[in-house]
């Protein structure tokens, strides 16, 4: 049987992570460099990642790249490279709910159920809640809730499992009880995308390289300004 190669991208925040799977298992997983924007830094550092593993684009089975929620420009640059990498090769091209991946991070860690959240900024929190059993359907819906830090909180539960970067923001305000995952599983990571999308690539849960688009979740901070400013 063929091998089945899976590049996976992550780039919902400040930085950017990218991996090889091999029959789905992470073979190099590698960070954007911290001091570089994404945009310059994140085709460089999936050339690097191809070269050191002797693989070139073409050797490419499938892509899998998170497509939100999460930071607007980070995202962009994300699905535009997987799109075009995708439609350049013939890849199956996969797109994979950040919070989903945060969620299959934390698979191993205490607590139940599992909540994934991001910053998003202006006081609010992206966050989805998953009973375990939801683990095996992960890709089928979208999870995702903007809520208010506030709003957040108060469904917390004693017994919980929080995992995302939000932590660090709300760490002093978290409900007695509640589980904290690790502080490296807390950063979305494309090792985490690229195993969630070949689950999905076996379900058939793939997508149209010329129909993707990012998943923001909301409008950006000009567009609600604009919007309120029509009510007024």
């Amino acid at each position: 049987m063929p091998q089945s190669l899976l590049l996976a991208l992550e780039t919902s925040g400040w930085t950017a992570s990218v991996a090889l799977l091999e029959d789905g298992k992470l073979v190099a997983e590698r960070l954007t460099p911290a001091e570089e924007r994404v945009a310059q830094s994140l085709l460089p550092t999936i050339h690097q990642l191809l070269r050191a593993a002797n693989v070139t684009p073409r050797d490419l089975s499938a892509i899998a790249v998170a497509s939100g929620p999460g930071s607007f420009t980070g995202l962009r640059i994300g699905v535009t490279a997987a799109k075009t990498l995708a439609f350049a090769t013939g890849a199956k091209l996969v797109a994979v709910n950040t919070l989903d991946a945060l969620a299959t991070q934390a698979s191993d860690a205490t607590g139940e159920p599992i909540w994934a959240a991001l910053d998003a900024q202006r006081g609010d929190v992206f966050a989805a809640v998953y009973q375990r059993s939801d683990l095996e359907q992960l890709g089928e819906s979208d999870p995702t809730q903007l809520l208010s830090g506030d709003q957040w909180l108060e469904r917390l539960t004693a017994g919980s499992l929080i995992v995302g970067p939000v932590i660090a923001r709300y760490r002093e305000r978290l409900p007695a009880g509640v589980n904290v995952a690790p502080e490296p599983l807390c950063q979305p990571m494309a090792g985490a995308v690229g195993l969630l999308g070949y689950d999905m690539l076996a379900r058939g849960l793939t997508c149209d390289p010329f129909q993707l688009v990012p998943r923001y979740h909301r409008q950006s901070a000009a567009e609600e300004k604009a919007a309120a400013a029509k009510l007024t």
